[in-house]
């Protein structure tokens, strides 16, 4: 915060200094203006995650909000309204007031002018955010030595396979169940550490700080880096990551059958997307099972609440469980996020902290209270044999989160909680991981012979963990495994079916296709479920935008061509544009 400070004064500075004529203070202006908005843009997002702007506000902001319960967060709202309103109030004010001043002809004001103009922007945090994200980094990418991508194999000679219950706790972390600093507060969980394997040094890996990057890190050994395409949580194409190899890929490769369960709607973040394109046969969420609630009001702003969450685990791990076959059952808890968190009614009558109803703790403790009561059933089910449990968070608490501030007092011993329940092994590892380890560390227990899965290691071998600073050099390796349909075979138009295809991939429309320099998509951009994304608006050269209008009873497509010119067309019937034909449109 004291570099916002810092800057803001060096603009003001930079203003005082200011030669007032009419251009200078209109261009003033608006750098004022983009000033609030990158300013506003730092603060709320600092309120979230701590760090101002990381990966998890730029996946947010590339892949949409649906979903996303704003109604707990409707002070932001009204702080973001607010910091436009000023935005536009403060460069008027000083356009006019600037008016009324001489202009300044002394050459070392203007040298100062200038001078502080550009400090304010240097030592704006956003800055530093931006190069922590490798937004500038110029150095190539060269993998250092002992790190590569691993895609592990299924091996005949694998022992006898585990079944597998993953359990995400929603912004748990290991400081939870220190009774030093949250007495009482998880003593389930505690009396879990202590018969499990408990691995205690577990750190947050880079561009894993958010749930859906949390469960792409843990499972397919990649930080979730975004490619700068995709509109509202990928609902426009079906697959996510599909280049990258995770714990679902190898699970169904070993003939697993796998199901997810969580509260929140799958299309938040693109969860569905990925479990789908990941091995995931049986996916429910929100929409999926809220029709089965016994009382269809009893859910909050994000989803379901807890108790629900866990009955309905337990019922598809009974069905699972019946089959006959290997499966994993991996699931998402979610009273715990936000601010105050939510409290299932289950634990009306167990309140952590009676004279503070709004403390994020209470949803904790509750938490904690149900987790316990489902693995004592799960472990009490005839068919529980052979079947590791794992608890992990998702992501440490954010800032937001009322607790943070007794967290930032004990930062440097922020981990990430991750245990294995795997009958009678109890051990406590203090090997150094991140969240990337998970995946192949669990993928052991399970029975399978593995080193790694993507750039994460498994902590039962001797290998190293991929530090955060290595990571951060290889945004472009990470990109790579958002993988777009080839254009080279042209797009096709099916009017019966209202579908557009690129090469043999069924688009969403309406659609903004960005193609590079190769003439290939680079990127896709889909408007948001809220229709606030106008996509015709941000055509840029070597672009594509397809719609269809109901009014012409055609899809209406707008290419813009290398210089910015654009070509209006309609296709009226089933009927194919050809590549060559698309390169000619946008010369």
């Amino acid at each position: 915060m004291i570099y916002l400070l810092v800057s803001f004064a060096l603009l003001i500075l930079s203003y005082f200094f200011l030669k007032k004529t009419k251009t200078n203070l209109v261009v003033f202006g608006v750098f004022v203006f983009l000033y609030f908005i990158i300013s506003t843009t730092y603060l709320i997002s600092n309120y979230f995650t701590g760090n101002g702007v990381d990966e998890s506000v730029i996946y947010h902001l590339i892949y949409g909000l649906g979903g996303a319960g704003f109604g707990a967060d409707i002070n932001l709202i009204i702080f973001g309204i607010f910091a436009v309103f000023l935005g536009l109030a403060v460069p008027i004010g000083l356009y006019f007031y600037g008016r009324t001043k001489r202009p300044k002809t002394n050459i070392t004001f203007r040298i100062l002018s200038s001078v502080f103009f550009i400090l304010a922007f240097t030592f704006h945090p956003i800055l530093k955010n931006f190069y922590d994200l490798g937004y500038l980094n110029f150095s190539g990418e060269t993998l250092a030595k002992g790190i590569s991508y691993k895609i592990p194999e299924v091996k005949d000679n694998d022992s006898k396979k585990k079944n597998i219950i993953y359990i995400y706790l929603e912004s748990f972390e290991n400081l939870y169940l220190n009774n030093d600093i949250f007495p009482s507060l998880t003593p389930n969980l505690n009396k879990l550490k202590e018969k499990s394997i408990y691995f205690s040094d577990l750190h947050q890996a880079y561009g894993t700080s958010w749930t859906i990057a949390g469960m792409v890190g843990s499972q397919c050994g990649i930080p979730l880096i975004n490619s700068g395409g995709g509109g509202n949580s990928m609902h426009g194409i079906n697959e996510f990551l599909p280049g990258a190899f995770c714990m679902g890929d190898f699970l169904n490769q070993a003939g697993y059958e796998l199901s997810y369960i969580g509260g929140a709607r799958l299309e938040f973040a693109g969860k569905g997307n990925f479990y789908k394109t990941h091995g995931f046969k049986n996916i429910s969420g929100k929409n999926q099972l809220e029709g089965k609630l016994k009382d269809k009001d009893y859910q909050n702003d994000w989803g379901l609440y807890d108790d629900s969450t866990f009955d309905f685990a337990f019922e598809e791990y009974e069905k699972l469980s019946k089959s006959g076959k290997n499966f994993g059952l991996f699931m998402l808890t979610l009273d715990t996020h936000g601010e105050h968190g939510v409290i299932s009614d289950s634990c009306k009558d167990d309140i952590y902290n009676k004279e503070n109803p709004d403390s994020v703790l209470n949803s904790y403790h509750c938490t904690d209270a149900l987790l316990g009561k489902f693995i004592e059933k799960l472990k009490n089910h005839k068919n529980f044999k052979d079947t590791v449990i794992v608890l992990s968070s998702d992501h440490y608490a954010m800032t937001n989160n009322n607790s943070s501030d007794i967290l930032r007092q004990h930062q440097d011993d922020r981990r990430k909680l991750f245990m294995i329940i795997d009958g009678e092994n109890f051990e406590k590892v203090s090997k150094t991981g991140t969240t990337l380890d998970i995946g192949p560390t669990v993928l052991d227990k399970l029975g399978f012979d593995v080193d790694g899965i993507g750039f994460g290691v498994n902590l039962f071998k001797d290998l190293k963990s991929v530090p955060n600073d290595t990571l951060k050099l290889f945004r472009s390796t990470f990109e790579s495994f958002w993988k777009y349909p080839s254009i080279k075979n042209g797009v096709r138009f099916d009017l019966n079916d209202k579908r557009f295809f690129v090469g043999d991939e069924s688009i969403s429309y309406p659609a903004l296709l960005y193609l590079n320099d190769q003439k290939e998509v680079e990127k896709i951009l889909w408007k948001d479920t809220d229709n606030s994304t106008k996509l015709e608006d941000m055509l840029e050269p070597n672009s594509i935008f397809v719609d269809f209008c109901e009014d012409k009873k055609g899809f209406c497509l707008i290419f813009s061509g290398e210089s910015g010119e654009k070509i209006s067309e309609t296709i009226y019937s089933d009927s194919a544009i050809s590549y060559d034909e698309i390169i000619e449109k946008i010369k």
